[in-house]
C-alpha cells in the first residue's frame, strides 16, 4: 500500500467526493473538512488495506479498481460481505460504531486507488450538514430491511433456492450471462452451503442445461427454472 504525497490536489479530491451520492449537492466549502484531511493511496491486487478489529480511523472512498470486505469463519474460510467499486463509500457505517473498530477486513480486489476519509472530519461535516444524516438514516434503514430479509431467506430456503437466488441477482435485465466475483469457496460460504454441495448443484445444473460454464463465464439457459426456485423471496416491498 502506497501513500501519494501532495497529490492529488485539493480541486481533484473535491470532484471524486462531487462523484457520491452521499454528499451529493454540498458546496466546497462543507466539504473542505474532508478534503482538507484525506490520504490518498494505491494498493496493488489482494493488498490489505486496513484488518478486522484495527481502530478505526475513518472509512475508505473506492477511486478506482474493486475492493471487498470479509471475515474469516472459526474454520478460517473466507466470507466476503460486499465489493466496492469507484465512488463508493467502504465502512461509512463503522464511523458511528460505538467500539471505534473495524468490523471487516478490507482488501484491494483489483489494482486500486482510495481516498482515505478521516472520520472526525465526516463525523464534522455531518454535523454541519443535516441532509447527510438523513440520507445515511435512509441507507442504513435500507440496508437493516435487506439483512432482516437475507436472514429470513437463509433459515427457510434450500441450497438450491439461495444459489438460484444469487446467480439471478448477478444476471442482468439484458443478459444471462456473468463471471462469479468471487471463488467457488467464498460462494459457499457465503450461502451458507457446503463447497461440495456448491460443486453437486452446479454440476446437476449444467447436465440438467439450466446453465452452460464456460472459461469463468455461466450462461443461463432456463431462467423460469430459476425464478420458479426463487418465488419464496419475492416480496411485494
Amino acid at each position: 500500500m502506497t501513500f501519494i504525497k501532495n497529490t492529488p490536489t485539493q480541486q481533484q479530491i473535491l470532484t471524486w467526493l462531487n462523484h457520491v451520492k452521499l454528499f451529493e449537492g454540498l458546496t466546497k466549502d462543507a466539504l473542505m473538512p474532508i478534503v482538507e484531511n484525506a490520504n490518498y493511496i494505491e494498493c496493488g491486487n489482494g493488498e490489505i488495506i486496513s484488518y478486522e478489529g484495527m481502530p478505526l480511523s475513518g472509512c475508505s472512498l473506492v477511486i478506482s479498481g474493486k475492493v471487498e470486505v470479509f471475515r474469516n469463519t472459526y474454520l478460517g474460510e473466507e466470507k466476503i460481505f460486499g465489493i466496492f467499486s469507484s465512488y463508493q463509500l467502504v465502512a461509512i457505517a463503522a464511523v458511528f460504531m460505538p467500539h471505534n473498530r473495524l468490523p471487516m477486513t478490507i482488501r484491494a480486489k483489483t489494482e486500486c486507488s482510495v481516498l482515505l476519509l478521516e472520520k472526525n472530519s465526516i463525523l464534522q461535516v455531518c454535523e454541519n450538514n443535516p441532509i447527510i444524516m438523513q440520507r445515511l438514516l435512509t441507507r442504513f434503514s435500507a440496508k437493516l430491511y435487506e439483512h432482516i430479509n437475507n436472514i429470513d431467506w437463509l433459515t427457510s430456503s434450500s441450497a438450491e433456492q439461495r444459489l438460484a437466488a444469487y446467480f439471478l441477482s448477478l444476471c442482468s435485465k439484458q443478459s444471462y450471462q456473468f463471471s462469479l466475483p468471487i471463488s467457488r469457496g467464498q460462494l459457499a460460504t457465503k450461502l451458507g452451503m457446503r463447497y461440495e454441495t456448491l460443486s453437486r448443484l452446479i454440476s446437476s445444473w449444467r447436465k440438467q442445461q439450466i446453465i452452460e460454464i464456460e472459461s469463468n463465464k455461466i450462461h443461463v439457459l432456463n431462467v423460469t427454472y430459476l425464478n420458479e426456485l426463487t418465488l419464496p423471496s419475492q416480496r411485494s416491498f
